[in-house]
Order: structure tokens, then C-alpha cells, then sequence
């Protein structure tokens, strides 16, 4: 018993200075202060808007982005009239995989994905005979 306890302890010590060898407080690096002088924090959340494009009504598919943690559901729309759009917030580092599928294929449907305001992923599919009209967008944000 006492082995294992100061095996324990030994380990613990270790770590402890391996863990404050890694740390930099200089700040000296780019990228790793803010303007106040603290370091740098990822954004807790992004704007996000997704948008759908097109002649003629489309269905919409976007997989679990409603809701948040575990409870999240997927966004299905049928028959909405284009362009449409949606906008939310949502944690940075989230895949957003979209699909527009155009119902009466005319000639084009796009979807786009935007994030605080900067265009992240962008496709539009161009009606050909005997397929199918869809546009696929799929990011991280």
C-alpha cells in the first residue's frame, strides 16, 4: 500500500512540472494575446446563416441543428419558396451539412452557408436531363 501511494505522489509531481513547462505567460507570441494584454479566447459563438437559391420551390435538409447538446433535431422543410434563408448561432467548430433538393427543376438551386457574415461554403447545381436537381454545402464553422 505505501508503494502505491508514493508511486501516486511521484506521478503527481511529475505531471505537475511537465504541465508548468508547457505554459507561456510571455505573450510574446502572435496570435496568443488580446489587445488587453490577456491571452487570446476562441469565440463562444458564431452567427451562422444558411440560404437556399433557385427558380422553383426546393426541400431543405440540414441535419441536426436545431436545439442544442444531445436534444438537437434536424431542420426538414418541404416546398419553401426561393431564395430563403435561416439564421441561428452555434458553437465554432460544428459541421453544417446542407442539402437543397429543387421540387420542380427548372434550371438551378444553390445553397450557402455564412458565417458572421463571411461566405464559407457555396454550391450551385445546374439543371441537366433525366437527374435529379440538388446542391450540397458542407462545412466546418
Amino acid at each position: 500500500m505505501r508503494t502505491h501511494k508514493a508511486a501516486a505522489a511521484a506521478l503527481a509531481v511529475a505531471s505537475s512540472l511537465l504541465l508548468a513547462g508547457c505554459s507561456d505567460d510571455s505573450g510574446d507570441s502572435e496570435g496568443t494575446s488580446s489587445k488587453a494584454g490577456g491571452p487570446a479566447r476562441e469565440k463562444d459563438s458564431v452567427t451562422v446563416e444558411i440560404k437556399v437559391t433557385g427558380d422553383s420551390p426546393a426541400s431543405v435538409y440540414v441535419p441536426g441543428i436545431l436545439g442544442t447538446g444531445i436534444d438537437r433535431e434536424d431542420l426538414d422543410l418541404d416546398r419553401i419558396k426561393t431564395p430563403w434563408s435561416k439564421t441561428f448561432t452555434s458553437r465554432p467548430g460544428r459541421m453544417i451539412n446542407m442539402q437543397a433538393a429543387s421540387i420542380d427543376a427548372k434550371s438551378e438551386i444553390g445553397c450557402q452557408v455564412v458565417v458572421d457574415g463571411k461566405v464559407r461554403k457555396e454550391k450551385v447545381a445546374r439543371a441537366k436531363p433525366g437527374k435529379t436537381l440538388v446542391s450540397h454545402c458542407s462545412t466546418t464553422i
